[in-house]
C-alpha cells in the first residue's frame, strides 16, 4: 500500500467507511443489539475517526488546500 502521504484520499475514505459500516451494521440493523465490549467501541470510534480524517483530506484536495 502507498504511504499515508501518497495514498489516494478517496480510496482511503471509501476503505474506512466500508470497514466502519461493516462493523456498525449489526448494531444498527438488529432488534437485539449485540453487546459491545470496550475493545469493540474503541475500534468503532477509531474507524469513524479514520474515515472522517480521510474524508476531510479528500475535500481539502479538491479545494487545493493542504495540511
Amino acid at each position: 500500500m502507498a504511504k499515508t502521504k501518497d495514498a489516494d484520499p478517496l480510496e482511503r475514505w471509501r476503505h474506512f467507511e466500508s470497514k466502519y459500516a461493516e462493523r456498525v451494521s449489526p448494531v444498527l440493523s438488529s432488534i437485539d443489539v449485540p453487546a459491545l465490549d470496550k475493545d469493540d467501541m474503541i475500534e468503532l470510534a477509531s474507524l469513524r475517526a479514520k474515515a472522517d480524517r480521510w474524508r476531510d483530506r479528500y475535500f481539502k484536495a479538491l479545494e487545493g488546500v493542504h495540511d
